[in-house]
């Protein structure tokens, strides 16, 4: 078994949807990125390629790559269950938590777990995701950004 981390922060920002978890939220702000900045599934892409050993999302996904402009991270988070299944690992869990003051997010935890799953090709009891504020501290809790922390076990 190996066990692996990842973090990912990105800037709230006008004229953005806001894509977390696989799902779209409704918000009228969206997170800041080269793909969809999806905050969530690049900080599981960072600990699952972690663990493996295998670098992180900028190494095999830059963003000076135009391939890579607005794409849907879920088409990343499935090219990095292939990258792992195909070095021999399996996923074993995920355990998820965002940090973000507004919108909340447990109510649509649910179906990230479930879009997640689908995606991954894994049961959805092997998802935890937990959402937190950072109680108005910091660039969460002045809603300028959020940030997610994941750790990922694979064997």
């Amino acid at each position: 078994m190996r066990i692996g981390f990842g973090y990912d922060v990105h800037a709230l920002t006008e004229g953005r949807e806001l894509w977390i978890g696989g799902i779209r939220i409704e918000h009228p702000f969206g997170l800041m990125g080269h793909s969809d900045a999806d905050v969530l599934i690049h900080a599981i892409c960072d600990a699952l390629l972690g663990a493996a050993n295998m670098r992180d999302i900028g190494y095999h996904f830059p963003d000076t790559s135009g391939e890579y402009k607005n794409i849907d991270s879920k088409i990343l988070l499935r090219k990095v269950m292939l990258i792992i299944r195909e070095a021999g690992y399996e996923l074993g869990n995920i355990d998820a938590t965002i940090a973000a003051e507004q919108p909340k997010l447990n109510p649509h935890i649910p179906e990230m777990q479930k879009t997640l799953a689908v995606v991954m090709n894994v049961p959805e009891n092997d998802i935890s995701i937990k959402a937190t504020t950072t109680e108005k501290l910091g660039f969460t809790g002045r809603r300028e950004g959020i940030a997610a922390y994941v750790v990922a076990l694979i064997k």
